[in-house]
């Protein structure tokens, strides 16, 4: 999965838990996939969207989430 396309689905309610390491979305047939920490297209996520960035990335509790 690319940066765009964990964007898109976070712009659409999905959710990273930084503890289980898993990238939740109602899409998914589980509920969710194995995203690691050091997952490049996740750094990727935090570069744009973190303090670095918009500051839409936001931590509750190690789960992150846009607004």
């Amino acid at each position: 999965m690319n940066r765009d396309k964990m964007i898109e689905l976070m712009e659409n309610g999905a959710t990273f838990d930084w503890n289980e390491e898993k990238f939740f979305h109602s899409s998914f047939r589980k509920g969710w996939r194995k995203v690691e920490r050091s997952n490049i297209s996740w750094q990727a996520v935090k570069r744009m969207h973190g303090i670095g960035g918009t500051k839409r990335l936001v931590e509750e509790n190690k789960i992150y989430r846009l607004v």
